[in-house]
């Protein structure tokens, strides 16, 4: 789970300086601690769900993405519309949020459900 947050938080900050050039000001300190709290939020979830599952790894992973994994995308998809709502605004520091906000989310769901569920079926606790 650990892994899987440094390499969001790791993705949107280093997206933020290699693409946009953005230097780390009060927005992007701002921001960046509230991208480590959304990175969290899908992992935990899948996590707990996991950590709630009986039996093999593998019912384990099929209970966390049955019972949690509609939420998390659903989570997703609504949380990335609000990013996308706040590209309209004029201000910079929001146009900033939008894309920082709108990163996080796609690397949150990407690597919630591409890198840390299959690191749960082959490495997750049994049992």
């Amino acid at each position: 789970a650990t892994a899987s947050i440094a390499f969001i938080v790791g993705g949107v900050l280093g997206a933020a300086k290699a693409y946009y050039a953005w230097d780390l000001g009060i927005a992007e300190s701002i921001a960046g601690v509230i991208v480590i709290g959304f990175s969290v939020d899908y992992t935990v979830h899948l996590g707990h769900m996991y950590k709630e599952g009986i039996g093999s790894r593998e019912e384990k992973t099929r209970h966390a993405l049955t019972y949690m994994g509609t939420t998390v995308v659903g989570g997703g998809f609504t949380t990335l519309c609000a990013g996308l709502v706040l590209f309209l605004c004029t201000l910079t520091f929001f146009t900033k949020m939008a894309l920082l906000l709108v990163w996080t989310i796609i690397l949150s769901i990407v690597y919630a459900l591409c890198f840390f569920m299959p690191m749960c079926l082959v490495f997750g606790p049994e049992g």
